[in-house]
């Protein structure tokens, strides 16, 4: 048959870029759960160190203010937790499915709740106006996986009941693209094979450009997570260095413990304000 070797050389082409993608997605998907588990680790580090600096009496007014910034930070990150279980719930009682390459119509249903929770805490909520845009390349192939956003399901043109906005469900949530995807098996039929080569090379071409996106995309991921974990561990070194002040008047401190904790206040801060920085963050940077 004419351009039968052509075509079988293309499809494998697409297959091993489809099989590359889907690498990358778990590679983010591990990335973000990593990074989720250290911010959990370090709101409570965080809610520790608050009620020791509470607990002392005659703190400096820096001591107050830095506090009240610590604590609005944490607020955020939980806002942003509250937004995804409420968006998770909407959706599931929708009924929504998302059209993916490996499996057409995969409910949402099926996507636990840590998982939205990183997604939200990673990429952004479109409530707090944050862009989540990552995998760019990706949203333009037909082989494209699934994104939700805006209020409306993109992917398959199903509504989202209550017009409740949902995040970005693609790559990073793990919807993978079968080795030869829903648009090339569709046009397979009736198609001549020199035209369809063509065609699955160029799908092929985008989903490495959106592997690569993602490769970029989880070296970001794991540098927050390097930086969190860094922050994370002195301020938990700190706090068991000073966990006996709890209740103590500051004025009577050794100087160099007052010194000490100022640095842990801030240190908490910077944790903190690390908790809601966004890979759409990392980019504008």
């Amino acid at each position: 048959m004419l351009f039968k070797k052509t075509k079988d050389e293309a499809l494998n082409i697409h297959k091993r870029a489809c099989n590359k993608y889907n690498a990358m997605i778990e590679k983010v998907n591990t990335a973000c759960g990593d990074l989720y588990e250290s911010r959990t680790r370090s709101k409570e580090c965080i809610a520790d160190i608050e009620a020791l600096i509470n607990s002392i009496a005659n703190t400096p007014k820096e001591f107050i203010s830095t506090i009240s910034k610590v604590e609005a930070a944490v607020r955020k990150f939980k806002e942003t937790e509250k937004y995804a279980e409420k968006s998770l719930k909407n959706s599931q009682k929708a009924g929504v499915n998302v059209a993916a390459g490996v499996a057409a119509g995969t409910a949402v249903a099926n996507l636990a709740p840590t998982a939205m929770m990183w997604v939200a805490t990673t990429f952004g909520t479109a409530s707090t106006g944050t862009a989540i845009s990552t995998l760019s390349g990706a949203v333009a192939t037909k082989a494209a996986l699934a994104w939700l956003g805006g209020g409306a399901l993109t992917a398959g043109g199903a509504g989202v009941a209550g017009g409740e906005t949902l995040l970005a469900l693609a790559g990073p949530i793990g919807w993978g693209i079968a080795g030869a995807s829903a648009a090339i098996s569709a046009s397979a039929m009736g198609i001549k094979n020199k035209k369809l080569a063509d065609k699955v090379i160029e799908e092929a071409k985008t989903i490495t450009m959106a592997g690569a996106e993602l490769n970029e995309t989880a070296a970001i991921i794991e540098n927050l997570r390097e930086e969190t974990e860094f922050l994370l561990n002195k301020l938990s070194e700190q706090y068991e260095e000073y966990s006996d002040l709890a209740g103590a008047d500051y004025i009577s401190i050794p100087e160099e413990k007052q010194v000490g904790l100022g640095t842990m206040v801030n240190n908490t801060l910077a944790l903190a304000e690390l908790l809601n920085k966004t890979v759409g963050d990392v980019n504008a940077g």
